[in-house]
């Protein structure tokens, strides 16, 4: 019996579906940013043959169901970031995912991510998705929690290979029952813009005050002075009118812009 035909899942604004060979240059593209380089395991120098053995190996049925792929797109059909699973067979799955630059910052990834883990929990048949990442990827912890995973607290000692080394890993799971739900819609099916928009930097800020990091853990986390922390701490007191670091985490959460750690 030949395998299933891959799933398209959609929300109204964005469409996941398989991989295809015309995706290769987009991925190409997505694939110089520092900080995909810096926090995955894809090649660097990453070049077009990079990008079409990534593609070749999941083209066909078969192929795709051993590792579940989805290119995430919106109304062109154009890759603006990839979601895969790659199961254990007894019904567990670890989760992988990456967002183009332009596209971080707007909701896409927590949606893709969402649509994703609700059909593997809910018609797949997957009893638990997995998570990790190489400590101080912040990005994608924040991205992770904001789906609905558990995270750690203490991270997972020498929990991943990367480049070569072993290095700490945060880690998380995630079941049906927590699944957080979708933001709210306007008629036109689109996601609502929050009434307040932060910068990369200030929502990092945001996610490790609302993890009740002090400034300086938070300048060690991001790379960055304590100096700098307080400024950025300063410009959200301000966007978020609010009287201090517990107010604005309290007014962050219920905008939707972050989330207390479970």
């Amino acid at each position: 019996m030949p395998p299933e035909t891959p799933p398209i899942l959609s929300d109204g604004r964005l469409t996941l579906r398989p991989p295809a060979s015309s995706d290769a240059f987009d991925i190409l593209e997505g694939c110089q940013d520092p900080e995909i380089i810096r926090w995955t395991t894809v090649p660097s120098p990453y070049d077009i043959s990079d990008a079409r053995t990534f593609l070749n190996d999941r083209l066909t049925p078969t192929q795709w169901w051993r590792n579940p792929t989805w290119v995430i797109t919106e109304s062109d059909n154009r890759w603006i970031g990839t979601v895969d699973l790659r199961p254990d067979g007894q019904g567990a799955a670890e989760i992988g995912y990456m967002i183009a630059p332009a596209h971080r910052g707007s909701g896409v990834g927590t949606a893709a991510i969402r649509l994703v883990c609700t059909w593997a929990l809910q018609q797949w048949g997957l009893q638990v998705i997995t998570w990790q990442a190489v400590t101080g990827n912040i990005a994608s912890r924040a991205l992770a929690r904001r789906v609905g995973f558990r995270i750690h607290a203490e991270p997972l000692r020498l929990g991943l290979a990367h480049r070569g080394t072993r290095v700490d890993s945060w880690y998380g799971e995630l079941l049906a029952v927590d699944l957080t739900p979708p933001v709210s819609t306007s008629s036109t099916g689109r996601p609502k813009s929050p009434a307040v928009a932060l910068t990369r930097r200030e929502q990092q800020v945001l996610d490790l005050i609302a993890e009740g990091e002090p400034n300086r853990a938070i300048a060690s986390s991001l790379g960055i002075s304590e100096n700098t922390v307080k400024n950025h701490v300063r410009a959200l007191l301000e966007k978020l009118h609010a009287r201090s670091r517990t107010d604005a985490v309290v007014r962050g959460v219920s905008l939707g812009l972050t989330s207390l750690p479970h």
